[in-house]
């Protein structure tokens, strides 16, 4: 399927996250509702000297739209995808249509 990047900003990452691998979440904060919407979930690790070495950094990120979550997460609040559970560590960027997570789990 084609994406059209004519659409609005939350109408183009909800294609985005839909046909380029967007996992469903449960999203439960520390203070408030519980709500689902798609996210996409990374994981990376990089090397010590590159590709050679030891793993130095490891890490997992959940990236997803303000117009299915009208805030940033924070710190404790935890996304559950496909039964496994990830914790906020941090925010990493908010460009006021998409926010990345730093989490821990999984």
């Amino acid at each position: 399927m084609a994406v059209d990047f004519n659409k609005s900003q939350a109408a183009l990452w909800r294609d985005i996250s839909v046909n380029l691998g967007g996992v469903d979440a449960v999203f439960t904060p520390m203070v408030g509702d519980v709500s689902c919407f798609k996210v996409m979930l990374s994981e990376f690790s990089q090397s010590q000297p590159e590709g050679r070495a030891q793993t130095w950094l490891q890490g997992k990120t959940i990236d997803y739209s303000l117009s299915d979550l009208s805030r940033e997460a924070e710190v404790g609040d935890v996304f559950v995808i496909a039964g496994i559970s990830y914790t906020v560590l941090s925010v990493l960027t908010n460009d006021g249509y998409v926010v990345r997570v730093s989490v821990n789990g999984g």
